[in-house]
């Protein structure tokens, strides 16, 4: 498994090179589309740690998801060109401050709520900047690029959830999130499984990404002991390589 994440991260880092050296706007909305799956994974990764969830890889995670979002906002800050686009880069870069000053603070059950605060105002910018950048794209694969990257952000989103709840976190708009982002998740899966411009390598990812959802899901369903914690740990990050992978190959497809 260690390898596997290793692996995806290598993977993100050498996207963001070629973004560095030569960005398209499939390239700026991937880009920006990252910002909001590191917004979740920050918080998952702080939980897992005070859970005691693999604490010294979670901590890897934590400060590589913390590099890598202040790496990419400096490579947005070129591809950013719209008004609305630098606007909501701003906005990002307003919000990303308190989180990162709680995400590399003391953990402790007692800031849980704090933090997930924070990520949901840094996930509401980063929102607005991918959105932003694919209203200034013409080509009609941005909207596929933004869609399969939310799929990132979505599985992040939902072992965050799970680990904040397992944390004794428990609210109304938690127990909501459960379901919806399984309900938006599963929508957008769907969407891009019905898509007819799909080439037969993205096809058979989306299909593999299929088969990882459905696996996370029944986990969640019959989650019980500790031990799924561990579990649902690696199977988010299981479906964040395999989002991550159709994201690519949609965002190679743009002119």
């Amino acid at each position: 498994m260690l390898q596997a994440l290793l692996r995806l991260w290598l993977i993100l880092a050498l996207g963001c090179a070629a973004q560095l050296a030569q960005a398209t706007d499939a390239d700026a909305i991937n880009l920006a589309g990252q910002q909001r799956m590191l917004s979740q994974r920050i918080v998952k990764s702080w939980c897992q740690i005070g859970l005691n969830v693999q604490p010294a890889l979670s901590k890897r995670q934590l400060d590589e998801a913390i590099r890598r979002f202040e790496d990419n906002l400096k490579a947005l800050d070129p591809v950013a060109a719209s008004p609305p686009a630098r606007t909501a880069l701003a906005g990002l870069r307003a919000a990303w401050s308190p989180l990162r000053t709680t995400a590399l603070g003391v953990i402790r059950q007692a800031d849980a709520e704090l933090i997930d605060a924070r990520a949901e105002d840094v996930l509401m910018a980063a929102e607005r900047l991918t959105r932003a950048l694919q209203d200034q794209s013409s080509a009609p694969v941005s909207r596929w690029v933004n869609l399969a990257g939310r799929q990132r952000m979505l599985s992040q989103r939902l072992v965050k959830t799970y680990m904040l709840r397992q944390w004794g976190v428990d609210n109304a708009r938690l127990r909501d999130e459960m379901e919806s982002v399984q309900n938006e998740f599963s929508g957008a899966l769907t969407a891009m499984q019905q898509r007819a411009d799909n080439s037969a390598a993205t096809r058979g990812e989306i299909e593999n990404l299929a088969l990882q959802w459905e696996w996370l899901r029944t986990a969640l369903a019959t989650e019980g002991a500790e031990s799924f914690r561990l579990i649902l740990a690696e199977g988010g990050d299981a479906v964040l390589e395999l989002a991550d992978q159709v994201t690519r190959l949609y965002q190679q497809s743009a002119p």
